[in-house]
């Protein structure tokens, strides 16, 4: 098979793939969308500040968001999970990239709206609720900017650690890369915080995010002739942290191609 970029062939290619995974993705997309909305629509309808309905956006951030929709990308490769559907894949006559490049354009098809979705029907709801809640009591509160911002850059980093799993692993590949995903996370989060504190001289309270600056707290203590609670914020310098925001992209684009070096290896 001719391995060169061709439009015709991708278009086909494209077609090929809705058509054999169309049903699937846009079940599982409905279903993602309705448990979103139906998360959303309890602060919606409020006509009271309830601090439990606030908090169903915050899960509708991580459960959802971050990882009910790896569930679409988890089927990007299912077709080379086993022999009988391996082998057909392989036979389709289009050339490795127009493979890639189909299933990848069809998952960011998902996400991109998706979280722009999310984005859109958070600070709608918000809005619309505290328009209708009595004046002068406590309002709804958004998520934080900052907040939304880091769940985002990770957002598409699980999706791409998923989008490379599903073509990596044969069986299980979604249970075997959360696994990975989640204990490397967990792995990275406690060593940045363990260093944090360290280099810290163990404050009182230390909130540490990989990727950002560190805020430091130091209660009362007499011993060290504290009076009062300190605070301070170690920021990153504006040209480094410019870098280290964009250190997530290149991870993705690492993943991907490393998607495609394994695709590769499955088409030979």
């Amino acid at each position: 098979m001719n391995q060169t970029f061709n439009i015709h062939r991708f278009t086909l290619m494209l077609r090929f793939d809705v058509a054999e995974k169309g049903k699937t993705y846009l079940f599982t997309a409905a279903l993602l969308l309705a448990l979103l909305v139906l998360l959303m629509l309890p602060v919606g309808l409020s006509t009271q500040y309830n601090n439990m309905k606030e908090l169903l956006h915050i899960l509708a951030l991580f459960m959802i968001v971050l990882f009910g929709t790896s569930l679409y990308t988890s089927s990007a490769f299912t077709q080379y999970a086993a022999p009988s559907t391996g082998i057909a894949a392989i036979m389709v006559p289009a050339s490795r990239i127009e493979k890639f490049l189909s299933a990848l354009l069809l998952n960011l098809v998902f996400i991109i709206p998706f979280v722009i979705i999310f984005w859109k029907l958070h600070y709608g709801t918000i809005a619309y609720a505290n328009a209708h809640l009595p004046a002068g009591g406590p309002k709804f509160n958004r998520i934080p900017e900052f907040v939304l911002q880091y769940a985002f850059q990770y957002y598409f980093l699980i999706h791409a650690f998923v989008f490379l799993g599903s073509l990596y692993f044969t069986k299980a590949s979604y249970l075997k890369t959360a696994a990975i995903v989640i204990g490397s996370f967990l792995a990275i989060g406690l060593l940045h915080i363990g260093l944090g504190y360290y280099l810290t001289s163990f404050p009182s309270k230390l909130v540490a995010f990989p990727i950002t600056g560190w805020s430091i707290w130091l209660y009362p203590d007499a011993d060290a002739g504290r009076r009062v609670t300190e605070f301070y914020q170690v920021k990153l310098p504006e040209n480094v942290y410019t870098f280290i925001q964009l250190f997530p992209a290149w991870i993705v684009l690492v993943l991907w191609f490393a998607t495609y070096l394994r695709l590769r290896e499955k088409e030979i």
